[in-house]
């Protein structure tokens, strides 16, 4: 688990990391391009503004180093210039050789000293240079430096080049000062978001180590193990019921598996002792010869018993490990007779008033043999605990495309307590009716599990001396 949370950080991290990354790269860029085109802008305007002017001024004048008005007004005008960009204008003849230097402290002649040739040949060539340069010296550092030519339509020989250069220190200054508030900015959002996403990492990862850590104790039998529900109803919320709900179903299993072991072991026991003792005092001569036959049904009895719940047993565990019901059409009042009929000697014997109140036929949509032993059932269990010359009641009838089944006979009641459970496995109704060592105590959870296979309900009320049991299922 601890892999599981470190490995999920560790992407969200590089993710957050290359997201950042991105984004100051492009920022930084964006931010770089329009600073660098806001000097060029600049430096494009001086040079042609410079351009302009000396084109203008050779108009008049064949010679830059005149000191007549219209050069001092011309050397004053590039001395602004030079000022306004904070930079530098250079006058050259077309073999680069230098004529005039203009700064923000005026406009020199200047004799000697030449530009560098390619910038020359760029101007000549193409009518524009530019460079990032020191300019053969002639700059304290390296500047933006763009040129022209005084080649015009009515002039189309150059004779004059013009540079313009203006500093590169403010751009890369400005750069890094956004640079660096852009890179503080991000260090201090980006470990804000890391430990945002530690927090929410961790919470996402403790319900599975907590399932983790019970399904641990599961694995030691212990099922007490429950997962706290988060405050937030999200994906995390419904795993958590969900396994709480689990854990839940797999305690219960395990309760009834116990329950299961011990009714089975008890119910076993019993009469394989029964058996052991009386074929035993058969043998060594305890049970005299005369008495051997009595005691042989009795064995015979136990057999029969044991025989009972190994065939209950099958059924349940048919029924629990079926997934579909065969269905047929049959007339279920016709199997009501019959199973009633089957049932007369133990009726007479009892002298039982059987009323019955079902349609001639009705005829339903279910599996004839699960339905037969759910009536079988309901029928046995009615038998057992009915009074000596008692009553027992049967209703039938179709009401809303249902089957209603109802089974009532006089006799013990069944007290609140026990009525909750009559329905589990091997839970004895002789707890609450009487004793009555022949049943199983799978009968009545064999007929709910068919009804309810069946998409029925079945249900049971013990009042005034008589107990009824009920059930429904759809007709088709």
């Amino acid at each position: 688990m601890r892999g599981l949370f470190f490995r999920n950080f560790i992407i969200y991290a590089i993710v957050i990391l290359m997201s950042f990354t991105a984004l100051g790269s492009t920022f930084t860029y964006q931010i770089n391009r329009f600073a660098l085109q806001e000097k060029m802008n600049m430096l494009s305007d001086t040079v042609e503004r410079a351009t302009e002017n000396t084109v203008s001024y050779l108009e008049s004048s064949t010679l830059l180093s005149d000191i007549g008005p219209a050069a001092k007004l011309y050397r004053n005008a590039m001395s602004q210039l030079a000022a306004d960009s904070d930079g530098f204008i250079f006058i050259t003849n077309t073999s680069g050789e230098m004529l005039m230097v203009a700064n923000a402290e005026g406009c020199y002649s200047q004799q000697g000293g030449y530009v560098p040739q390619k910038a020359v040949h760029d101007v000549i060539t193409n009518g524009s240079y530019y460079e990032l340069s020191d300019f053969n010296g002639y700059l304290p550092s390296t500047y933006f430096v763009s040129g022209r030519s005084d080649k015009t339509e009515d002039h189309p020989t150059a004779e004059i080049l013009i540079f313009a250069a203006i500093p590169s220190e403010g751009t890369l200054v400005f750069f890094v000062n956004v640079l660096s508030a852009f890179m503080f900015m991000t260090v201090i959002v980006l470990i804000l978001t890391l430990v945002a996403t530690w927090f929410i990492t961790w919470t996402s990862v403790k319900p599975l180590k907590q399932i983790a850590a019970a399904a641990k104790q599961f694995a030691r039998g212990d099922y007490s193990a429950r997962i706290p529900l988060p405050a937030h109803h999200d994906e995390i919320f419904e795993m958590a019921i969900s396994f709480n709900n689990m854990a839940e179903s797999i305690s219960n299993n395990e309760t009834m598996r116990r329950d299961l072991i011990a009714n089975v072991s008890h119910d076993l026991r019993t009469p394989m002792t029964t058996i052991g003792g009386f074929v035993d005092g058969i043998l060594d001569g305890t049970i005299p010869p005369d008495k051997e036959k009595y005691y042989l049904s009795i064995v015979s009895s136990e057999i029969k018993r044991l025989s009972r719940l190994a065939n209950g047993m099958l059924t349940v565990s048919r029924l629990e490990s079926s997934d579909e019901l065969v269905k047929s059409n049959f007339d279920i009042s016709e199997m009501v007779y019959r199973i009633a009929f089957s049932f007369e000697q133990k009726i007479n014997e009892k002298k039982i008033d059987l009323q019955l109140d079902i349609p001639e036929t009705c005829t339903v949509s279910a599996n004839h043999d699960a339905m037969f032993q759910v009536v079988y059932n309901l029928f046995d269990n009615a038998l057992k605990f009915v009074d000596e010359g008692g009553v027992i009641n049967i209703f039938m009838a179709v009401k809303g495309g249902r089957l209603q089944f109802n089974i009532q006979n006089t006799g013990g009641e069944i007290d609140p307590d026990s009525l909750k459970h009559i329905f589990e496995r091997f839970y004895k109704s002789d707890k609450s009716r009487g004793s009555n060592p022949n049943g199983s105590g799978l009968g009545l959870y064999i007929a709910k599990t068919i009804v309810g296979r069946h998409g029925g309900d079945i249900s049971a009320k013990s009042i005034d001396g008589k107990t009824e049991f009920c059930f429904n299922i759809p007709v088709s």
